[in-house]
């Protein structure tokens, strides 16, 4: 509270109007802090909002790089079951070699033919495993940037989350002690006006 100075009266006493000028800035400032603290705390309320929203978003956008990592694993596998079911056709092609073989009018066009066939599959082996190469390399690095982004931004909602709740304990401290002031302002309104009382009463009539 401010020290305020009265005007004394003539016949003892305060000034009845410095009182009530005193009374009426007490009441106003104490409504002023009080709205301050309000706004305070509401701001604080949707800076927290906010960042929880962000945080849910960059989640969904996780789960999202999560579930196209996995439908392109499943392609892989897809992939992989393919090369292996052409493994009996390996086999049948390697009896057809040996009947060519014996073939020996057909020997010639046979060695070109699976000169081919040796070309194709290496192309296919080499671009299979170049594509699974690729595939993995994006999905790791998409991964990680990802859960880096994730990272960051719970570091920051962290600090964040922190600093308002130390702002939201300061400002429910001053809101408590708020009314402890009211009270001791009313206690002081309460003398003043038992002096001006008093004051009054020894006025002579």
């Amino acid at each position: 509270m401010e020290n305020n100075t009265f005007k004394s009266v003539t016949f003892g006493g305060f000034d009845k109007q410095d009182v009530i000028r005193y009374i009426e800035q007490t009441a106003r400032a104490a409504a002023d802090v009080q709205t301050k603290l309000e706004q305070e705390n509401e701001n604080l309320q949707d800076q927290a909002q906010k960042l929880s929203a962000q945080v849910r978003e960059l989640q969904a956008q996780v789960d999202a790089a999560a579930q196209h990592h996995a439908a392109l694993q499943a392609e892989l596998e897809k992939e992989r079951a393919a090369r292996q079911a052409l493994e009996p056709a390996k086999a049948e092609a390697d009896r057809l070699r040996e009947e060519i073989r014996r073939l020996q009018p057909d020997a010639e066009a046979y060695a070109q033919f699976r000169e081919k066939i040796g070309a194709i599959e290496c192309e296919a082996r080499k671009r299979a495993a170049d594509l699974e190469a690729h595939t993995a390399a994006q999905l790791e690095k998409m991964v990680s940037a990802f859960q880096n982004q994730y990272r960051t931004l719970m570091r920051s909602f962290d600090a964040t989350a922190t600093h308002v709740t130390g702002e939201l304990r300061k400002v429910e401290v001053t809101l408590t002690q708020l009314p402890r002031a009211m009270d001791q302002a009313g206690v002081e309104l309460n003398e003043l006006e038992a002096a001006l009382k008093k004051a009054v009463e020894q006025e002579p009539s």
